[in-house]
């Protein structure tokens, strides 16, 4: 697939999730994917056999990209641990705050199905590169340092989860999440 295709196909694959979670699952047909994404039905076909198919492409894009965001930031030297840590948790769940609409109440079941594991695998994937990068950040190596750093990432998590789905803003995600996580940050130091 060259450079054009591939990014026809990402275009898709974009659209198509938005247009899942607008509508859910259920009522979200190949034809609003096709006529949103400005392509034939026959274009759909070529690459994906089914709904189901296309559905699975899309949320796992959506994971891909969001792990590789995560990635690049959590690695970039210039940045402090907490810059590190508020822009890879506004990437991860930030960015997807408000996203959700009422009517897609069942992306989260049919997620389970098509995916199975898939969304737990990748969350729990960006939950360990931020512990990670919180216990290189201490500079101590220490078993009570370790479980330190497993707690301070699982808090970020699961307060960034709720927020995500709680909140109607990202500004209102970003300035609890900037809260959080200096409170966590002053722990580290102390």
């Amino acid at each position: 697939m060259d450079k054009k295709e591939s990014a026809r196909l990402a275009y898709v694959l974009e659209t198509a999730l938005n247009i899942f979670v607008r509508y859910g699952y259920k009522k979200t047909s190949i034809e609003d994917i096709s006529k949103a994404a400005g392509i034939t039905r026959q274009g759909i076909y070529l690459h994906f056999k089914n709904k189901d198919e296309i559905f699975s492409a899309s949320i796992q894009k959506a994971l891909d990209d969001g792990l590789q965001f995560a990635d690049q930031i959590l690695e970039d030297d210039h940045l402090t641990l907490e810059e590190k840590l508020f822009q890879a948790l506004d990437e991860w769940y930030g960015r997807h705050v408000g996203f959700l609409h009422p009517e897609a109440s069942d992306l989260v079941a049919q997620c389970e199905r098509v995916l199975g594991g898939a969304v737990e695998n990748s969350s729990s994937s960006f939950q360990k590169k931020l512990e990670q990068v919180i216990l290189a950040s201490s500079g101590k190596n220490t078993k009570d340092v370790k479980k330190r750093a497993a707690t301070i990432a699982d808090m970020l998590c699961t307060c960034a989860l709720t927020w995500k789905h709680r909140l109607s803003s990202r500004q209102e995600f970003q300035e609890k999440l900037c809260d959080a996580i200096h409170l966590c940050c002053q722990d580290l130091r102390d």
